[in-house]
């Protein structure tokens, strides 16, 4: 369509439908109103139109409704409040004393704003676009005020928010969990820089704030990555834009800024009068002007849907110690079976991004040598990002823009469960995150104990595979999947052990594998799920899933079987972990089970509401429920 004609369109039509544009407040009438304008500036009008104060516009995610601040008490304070894009009467959120502003609508129905009771110092406070569920977010101290402005990001999980120090006169950048959680963490702290009016991204990857530098004598514009929290660039406004700006807003597109600055060429005695509406592209180029009144037109706020930024799961699939990523999770098993990335292209609608991680495989004699611990290396590179054991950088998930700050869910099966799970007791934290970076494990057929029989014969007492040593506990064992749980006949050890293979399971549980022997006296069963929830508020969920009856020969079941050690017991022993039996796993012989769980349907079922929930289902015929069956 050519731009006269939607033009044509958006002159008939904005004020139904909103065209690309902005809301703003402007006393032009006398007093603030709210104000709409499509991006030309041709087209503008009150949407307020009452005696009243009204401030501090802001759009619903959905763009039908507008919320802003409102000077409708008689005794002068204000409350926020909300009506229809287009007008109409207004909706009370907030009443009583004090002052109420800069409200921000946050992509999961939570409206953010400033709070001034009588007596304290301003900080943030949430509420439910209900009206219901007001909470206090921000817990400035004696010396600090949360004047500066905020928004919402992470699709409204987090907010960032500016903090002044009333010692020295000067605001930084925070940011907070938007449930109150947590500690508020500093994101900028420059001595001579001044921060101010943070605004995100409809797509939420960059930040906008005004910043006032020491030395500077008008304020520019600074953009940053959200999540690295990376300068990107800075923009100095250009005549006639003058000294002071007071408000910024990402356009639809996400390519321009609304910017409410000082004009230099209005003729108004009061500088605040002087404040217009301009468009600048993020680039620093294209400068527009919107506004022009001798009177202030301020806080400009886009009509653009937040929708499209849905917030989505990162999650990372190790695979085991004999196949790679394709035959573990993108190919069906044994006929009737099907895969994870079938079942998810079946269901498009599970907010699930999947990164299918592929390692180097033990099998091959070049990586007879390798560790397990190797695994955990490539896992955390996978994750966080830097080197793997191979000296290659890795992929480094929670280093990309759509998912910094957040975590991962681990999804590791067989071997890779153990893999996994070394990376979460030895390694998470110690990364360039220095953090907790997983948020679910769920482990698959999980050697949780080792292996045993015919897995640990070796020859002539040498397994040259070293991470078969570390699952047998560098210990030979006789091909007898018959024996019961009790003191075995001492047959040796790999003559090839390097060390650590008869204690890597008694240093990844935290207490000796032999003592599991039918789950008696087993001390410290905890420290099989290290930094777990819910002990730990923000740690990891463990779900551990395995096939019922101990039918799988390879890992075993619920209960020790098939190994006089007491190695064969996929059941995580920790009170913290959620064990799930999976019934009707495809298979027969030594490892058809064992092979074809991560094929099967219930398998993959139970896994993806456990990622989407982030709780295990309560069985897995209710896990299948909704889910479309390759």
């Amino acid at each position: 369509m050519k731009k006269s004609a939607l033009f044509l369109v958006c002159a008939g039509l904005l004020f139904v439908w909103g065209c690309p544009g902005a809301v703003f407040h402007s006393e032009r009438d006398g007093r603030a109103q709210i104000y709409k304008t499509d991006d030309s500036g041709i087209l503008q009008g009150n949407i307020s139109n009452n005696p009243y104060q009204d401030r501090y516009p802001d759009v619903s995610p959905d763009t039908w409704q507008v919320v802003f601040s409102s000077e409708r008490a008689a005794t002068g304070d204000s409350g926020i409040y909300t009506m229809d894009r287009d007008g109409g009467p207004a909706r009370t959120l907030t009443a009583g004393p004090g002052r109420r502003s800069m409200p921000r609508w946050g992509q999961n129905g939570l409206i953010a704003f400033t709070a001034l009771p009588h007596g304290q110092n301003p900080h943030i406070r949430t509420i439910k676009s209900d009206g219901t569920g007001e909470r206090q977010l921000t817990l400035p101290g004696s010396m600090e005020s949360d004047d500066g402005g905020h928004d919402f990001f992470y699709a409204g999980d987090m907010i960032v928010f500016s903090r002044k120090d009333l010692s020295t006169q000067k605001h930084d950048l925070f940011i907070a969990k938007s449930d109150g959680t947590g500690t508020p963490k500093n994101i900028t702290s420059s001595p001579a820089t001044d921060e101010t009016f943070p605004a995100v991204s409809h797509d939420g990857r960059l930040l906008a704030c005004r910043i006032a530098s020491a030395g500077q004598d008008r304020d520019m514009i600074r953009l940053y990555n959200v999540g690295t929290w990376a300068p990107v660039r800075e923009i100095t406004l250009p005549s006639p834009a003058g000294t002071v700006i007071t408000g910024l807003g990402f356009t639809q597109g996400d390519d321009r800024l609304y910017v409410s600055a000082e004009a230099a060429d209005v003729a108004a005695p009061d500088a605040r009068q002087k404040q217009e509406i301009f468009l600048v592209k993020t680039d620093g180029t294209g400068f527009g002007r919107l506004t022009t009144n001798d009177t202030l037109d301020a806080w400009p706020a886009a009509i653009a849907k937040k929708d499209q930024y849905v917030k989505r799961i990162p999650v990372l699939f190790v695979h085991g110690h004999t196949n790679g990523a394709v035959p573990t999770w993108q190919e069906p098993g044994i006929s009737g079976t099907t895969s994870f990335k079938a079942a998810l292209e079946a269901n498009p609608s599970l907010r699930i991004d999947a990164f299918y991680l592929e390692l180097p495989l033990h099998t091959d004699p070049v990586n007879f040598g390798r560790s397990i611990a190797d695994d955990a290396t490539d896992i955390q590179a996978a994750i966080e990002g830097g080197f793997d054991s191979k000296g290659q950088r890795g992929l480094g998930i929670l280093t990309m823009t759509e998912f910094q700050g957040g975590k991962v869910v681990l999804v590791g099966y067989s071997q890779g469960a153990i893999s996994s799970r070394y990376y979460l007791k030895n390694s998470m934290g110690s990364g360039p995150l220095g953090r907790i970076t997983v948020s679910e494990f769920i482990a698959l057929a999980a050697p949780n104990h080792g292996v045993a029989g015919k897995y640990c014969k070796g020859v002539f007492g040498y397994e040259a595979d070293r991470s078969t040593r570390e699952l047998c506990e560098g210990t030979l064992s006789i091909d007898n999947d018959s024996q019961t749980c009790g003191p075995c006949l001492d047959i040796g050890t790999f003559t090839n052990n390097t060390g650590e293979e008869t204690t890597f399971f008694n240093s990844l549980n935290g207490h000796p594998v032999v003592e599991n022997c039918n789950e008696i006296d087993i001390d410290n069963p905890q420290a099989e799920t290290p930094t777990s929830r819910p002990p730990l508020p923000d740690g990891v969920l463990y779900i551990n899933l395995y096939a019922a009856g101990n039918a799988d020969k390879v890992v075993g079941g619920q209960t020790q079987s098939g190994d006089c050690f007491g190695r064969r017991l996929a059941k995580n022993h920790s009170p913290y972990a959620t064990n799930m039996e999976i019934t009707g796993v495809p298979g027969s012989g030594d490892v058809g089970v064992h092979y074809n769980f991560a094929h099967h349907w219930p398998t993959i079922c139970v896994t993806l509401k456990t990622i989407v929930n982030q709780q295990a289902p309560t069985n897995q015929t209710e896990a299948c429920q909704g889910l479309n069956q390759p």
